[in-house]
């Protein structure tokens, strides 16, 4: 069974262990449809496999093809974020700071095969955070499982991550400091902590926390803290 079958059949496991909510989501003004990230071709034989994680999507719609059920949800969720991600790869290069103009960069320097798309939470609510939704405990439950699971199936080399500071708690559960060994800064190089910090995660993972790309907060900073990622992130 290759990987993307294998990761259909777990996320298919976790949607039906929370078949209830998701089923009840479709109705639901303002909250966006599931995110699943898909395995990009050639994943597998990549040279440099990388996993960017976001915060959450900014409106995410699902165009089912056939009637619904859960096992069509999922497979047009995985089959749209597939083209949406090559279509932002393919988009022109400009000087303008959005999250998928980070992506392009780091596909620019590493290659685009071995990168992978991926977000902390699953849902947004009203195209912003759903921290503050009343969903918000189905929201995380459902999105620590997909996050385990693709960090488990996709086993990247290096992990990104770029979701800010209001979601530290629940991106901790994920990545326990207790388990980020070796960690290292880059205050020598006038880049705090805060924007840039990189740790070996369960000696499997080399990751980097960074700011969300879109922040507009210490702009110029992050913006040294990006470049100097983009150094340090390997060649294609």
């Amino acid at each position: 069974m290759n990987l993307k079958q294998q990761l259909f059949n777990r996320y298919l496991a976790i949607v039906k262990e929370n078949q209830d909510f998701l089923d009840s989501t479709l109705g639901i003004e303002k909250l966006s449809k599931l995110f699943l990230t898909p395995v990009t071709d050639n994943y597998e034989s990549a040279k440099n496999k990388i996993m960017i994680i976001g915060a959450e999507t900014r409106g995410w719609e699902i165009k089912l093809t056939e009637e619904y059920s859960l096992e069509n949800y999922t497979r047009s969720s995985i089959e749209q974020n597939k083209h949406f991600f090559k279509r932002m790869m393919n988009e022109p290069r400009t000087k303008k700071i959005t999250f998928h103009d980070f992506t392009r960069a780091v596909a620019d320097k590493s290659g685009h095969e071995g990168l992978i798309y991926s977000n902390l939470f699953c849902f947004d609510w009203n195209k912003k955070s759903p921290i503050g939704s009343k969903y918000f405990k189905e929201i995380h439950e459902v999105s620590r499982k997909l996050l385990s699971a693709q960090l488990n199936y996709f086993q990247p080399s290096i992990v990104i991550l770029a979701n800010g500071l209001s979601s530290v708690k629940f991106r901790r559960e994920i990545f326990p400091l207790d388990r980020c060994k070796n960690s290292t800064n880059y205050e020598n190089e006038l880049i705090g902590k805060n924007q840039l910090w990189q740790f070996n995660f369960d000696d499997k993972n080399i990751c980097y926390r960074i700011q969300h790309p879109s922040t507009r907060t210490g702009r110029k900073e992050a913006q040294n803290a990006r470049n100097k990622l983009l150094d340090l992130l390997p060649n294609k």
